[in-house]
């Protein structure tokens, strides 16, 4: 049985098709069931946009099902994949899930339903992610996948039984404030500044929350060595993406259907160093300049 997908969506309708379009290009998406969530406009001059997006939504085919629901009030994309994914997993136990930015490869569905099946009685990995930024494989890694501690939101899922752990709440706060340096030493400096501005109403981010969970757990996330994922939503028309960017990918060949999977779980020393580099604080401050030219 296929993992369902679920879409988030707002107010931009044609990245939205575009990512329609790809997924239908997966030969698994006919047998796998559609769920897209569409948020409220914040305005009466963003509600055309919007509806503009829910009639594209209503007209979707192609897939085994296709569900949708439109909130009739803005909650942000936090609240909003915090519920949906909870709503999706206590019917099916297990998600795909994809913002309406991003693109995917015809092998995609493949290589999440895969791999989704294969961990799922391993609880040290804690989700499975399609995009990876571009890393240099050792000359003696056979492997098409690898493990990493931080979890990427640029196309990902999961299990009910993972995602029942997180503490959206993070109380009590107190509790959490002493892993700062750890959380920081683990995915990178922006950690703890993301899960503390959170606290304080400064983001949205369910994202930083759910690594949060996965950091005090001590558990993997699965990555493949080059992305079925590319984001194309670094246009400077989204809500939390520039026009420029500081990740790096390259692109699997969307034909390859069979992958070599490592036989344990564990982390490989050079491939997390490079991946969680580009959340170093010389390459972040790179990037606010690069922001800043490009805004």
């Amino acid at each position: 049985m296929n993992a369902p997908i679920v879409i988030f969506a707002f107010n931009r309708s044609e990245p939205l098709r575009r990512l329609i379009d790809s997924l239908k290009e997966c030969k698994e998406a006919i047998d796998s069931d559609l769920f897209v969530f569409v948020d409220g406009a914040r305005s009466i001059a963003e509600a055309e946009k919007v509806k503009q997006v829910q009639e594209l939504v209503k007209s979707v085919g192609g897939f085994k099902t296709v569900n949708y629901q439109f909130s009739s009030v803005n909650e942000g994309l936090g609240i909003s994949i915090i519920n949906g994914v909870r709503e999706v997993l206590s019917k099916y136990g297990t998600v795909i899930v994809l913002e309406d930015d991003l693109i995917v490869q015809p092998n995609f569905l493949q290589f999440m339903n895969d791999a989704l099946n294969r961990y799922e009685n391993n609880e040290k990995v804690f989700s499975i992610c399609g995009y990876t930024n571009k890393v240099t494989i050792p000359n003696d890694y056979p492997y098409d996948v690898y493990f990493c501690p931080r979890s990427s939101s640029w196309g990902w899922g999961t299990w009910r039984n993972r995602w029942e752990t997180v503490d959206w709440n993070l109380e009590p706060w107190e509790n959490y404030r002493k892993y700062k340096k750890t959380f920081n030493n683990w995915g990178g400096s922006d950690c703890f500044g993301m899960l503390e501005n959170w606290k304080k109403g400064r983001n949205k981010s369910w994202a930083i929350r759910f690594c949060f969970a996965q950091f005090l757990q001590g558990k993997l996330s699965l990555f493949p060595t080059k992305s079925f994922i590319v984001n194309d939503g670094f246009d400077g028309k989204g809500t939390n993406c520039k026009k420029w960017s500081r990740f790096k990918y390259e692109l699997i060949d969307g034909n390859k259907r069979t992958l070599n999977y490592p036989t344990t779980v564990s982390e490989n020393p050079q491939l997390t160093k490079q991946a969680i580099a580009y959340n170093s604080i010389m390459i972040r401050i790179w990037s606010k300049i690069m922001y800043f030219i490009y805004r």
